[in-house]
C-alpha cells in the first residue's frame, strides 16, 4: 500500500504567493505593519545608541552590563521587525510575534517611566518620561490594531485559502 501523497503547492517554490483574489487586507493589518516598523527601528536605534554611549564611557565603565542591556534592546527590536515580517507573509500571516514584542515593550516602557518618576535624586526627568509614554501608547495602538475583529478574520480567511491552494504551514519542531 503506498504512503499517503501530501498536496504539492503550485510550482515556483515557497516564495511565491497565492494566486490574487483572495480577501483584502485589512487597513488595520497595514497601519500595525507602519507601527511595527517604527517601533523595530526606533527599538534597534535604540541599541546602537546604547552600545555606542556605554563604550563611549557614559556608563561609567560598566561595559558588559551595556553590551547586555543593548543585547536585549535589540532583541526586543529584531523580536517587532519579525513580527511585521510574520504579519506580511503571502500565505500564512501570523500576529503572534508583534503581540509577544508587544507585551515586552509595554513592560519595559512601564520600568522606564517609573525610573523617569523617581529620577535620578534631583526630581522627575520630565523628558524622558514622555519619551518612554509616547513609545508605550505607540505600541499599545499596535497591539489594538493586531487584536481587531477584521485583521482576525483575515489573518483566517488567508490560513484557510492558502490551505485550500494546496499549502501546508511549515511544523515546528518540537
Amino acid at each position: 500500500m503506498p504512503p499517503p501523497q501530501v498536496p504539492q503547492g503550485p510550482p515556483g517554490g515557497p516564495q511565491q504567493a497565492p494566486p490574487p483574489g483572495g480577501p483584502q487586507r485589512p487597513g488595520a493589518v497595514l497601519a500595525a505593519v507602519a507601527l511595527g516598523g517604527i517601533v523595530a527601528l526606533v527599538v534597534l536605534g535604540v541599541a546602537v545608541y546604547t552600545l555606542v554611549a556605554g563604550f563611549a564611557g557614559a556608563s561609567g565603565g560598566g561595559e558588559i552590563v551595556v553590551v547586555l542591556l543593548a543585547f536585549i534592546v535589540g532583541a526586543v527590536g529584531a523580536m517587532h521587525a519579525l513580527g511585521v515580517y510574520q504579519l506580511l507573509h503571502p500565505r500564512f500571516p501570523n500576529t503572534a510575534m508583534m503581540a509577544m514584542a508587544g507585551w515586552i515593550t509595554v513592560a519595559v516602557t512601564g520600568f522606564g517611566v517609573f525610573r523617569s518618576i523617581r529620577g535620578r535624586g534631583d526630581g522627575p526627568d520630565l523628558t524622558t518620561m514622555l519619551v518612554w509614554i509616547g513609545l508605550a501608547a505607540v505600541v499599545i495602538t499596535l497591539m489594538v490594531l493586531i487584536t481587531r475583529p477584521s485583521v482576525t478574520r483575515w489573518v483566517q480567511a488567508v490560513h484557510a485559502r492558502s490551505r485550500q491552494l494546496g499549502h501546508v504551514p511549515k511544523q515546528r519542531r518540537r
